[in-house]
């Protein structure tokens, strides 16, 4: 166990199962739920655990509450063939944007463009693997996600009162082959995820990060203001959820999805090797004394190769603490510290 800056330490095997069991608890399919532990477990590997483990009791949570149906399934409200609009019916957000990205992969090579809207579904983490899943299948992915309107914790540029989400954005670009040129980001200086992540590990916050009462500043002040605000309008408005108001909205997510056939446009061998020309080029510069070698987004996805290897995955207290919780709450054992 390893008591360093109070973390404890996990094998990624063990993570796995206990959120198959936990996902399987609460009602979730044998299938989604090793979905869902695929990508709780590779957002730790990736390094990114405001996305992993420490949203799992959230989840759960939702679903013991009635909140959320992790046994549900998103179904098809409007069908005009390039566009589609979902109804998440409450499951989670990681179920309904895989089976999203799926029909709008589809349509798209039918129809060369498609847009998928979700309405009505859990949070679904990181969009990277969706803008991946297109990309494997040599599609441009663009997804815009709002938070129905809920969890106002983003200030406007000068502002004193919340009034916006951190309404991520991600793209995805195929290259020759994986890992994509893929960004995922808040709109916010930082996801709320690595807010609270750094505040359970007792680290200081900067205030390049938060302003106000501690809420979040959006990024690039007023650019990251205005696409927070045209995310409320494609991921929000555009699928049918909230947008943020006086109103209590649910904790809920709405999200847009559109995705472009590459093959319809041109020979994609052609469009992933001057995708790779460009990137190369932008790599070829001489470096500050002291940075870091140059990635391009995506370029530090681990491959399903390295995530199917066993790994130690160190989790703060807060986690491990809510994991026992939530563990003991849904009568699952939970997972043992190495």
């Amino acid at each position: 166990m390893n008591k360093i800056f109070d973390q404890t330490d996990f094998s990624s095997s063990d993570l796995h199962n206990f959120v198959v069991s936990s996902m399987q608890a609460v009602g979730a399919s044998q299938d989604d739920a090793e979905y869902m532990a695929y990508h709780l477990v590779a957002s730790e590997i990736a390094g990114h655990p405001s996305h992993g483990l420490r949203r799992l009791p959230e989840y759960l949570s939702r679903a013991v509450n009635g909140q959320t149906n992790p046994g549900a399934r998103a179904t098809i409200e409007k069908d005009s063939g390039a566009l589609l609009a979902l109804n998440g019916n409450k499951t989670c957000g990681h179920f309904a944007l895989r089976d999203a990205t799926t029909l709008a992969v589809e349509r798209a090579s039918l129809h060369g463009i498609s847009a998928v809207t979700v309405r009505n579904s859990d949070f679904a983490g990181r969009f990277a693997p969706f803008c991946e899943q297109a990309a494997d299948a040599g599609m441009v992915s663009l997804i815009f996600g709002n938070n129905n309107g809920s969890l106002q914790s983003v200030l406007p540029p000068g502002a004193v009162q919340p009034r916006l989400s951190t309404n991520p954005i991600a793209a995805g670009v195929p290259r020759a082959q994986a890992p994509h040129l893929v960004i995922d980001f808040a709109t916010s200086a930082v996801a709320s995820g690595r807010l609270h992540d750094e505040r359970d590990r007792g680290a200081s916050v900067s205030d390049q990060w938060v302003g106000h009462g501690g809420n979040l500043k959006p990024f690039g002040g007023f650019k990251g203001f205005g696409l927070s605000l045209i995310v409320e309008a494609l991921g929000g408005a555009l699928s049918g959820s909230d947008t943020v108001s006086e109103r209590d909205s649910a904790e809920a997510q709405g999200t847009l999805i559109i995705v472009i056939d590459v093959r319809k446009l041109r020979n994609l061998d052609d469009y992933t090797a001057q995708v790779e020309e460009f990137i190369a080029y932008v790599k070829d510069t001489e470096l500050e004394d002291g940075a870091a070698d140059l990635r391009v987004p995506g370029e530090n996805a681990p491959t399903r190769s390295d995530l199917e290897k066993e790994h130690l995955i160190s989790l703060s207290a807060k986690t491990w603490q809510n994991l026992q919780h939530i563990a003991n709450r849904i009568n699952v054992a939970a997972p043992q510290p190495r």
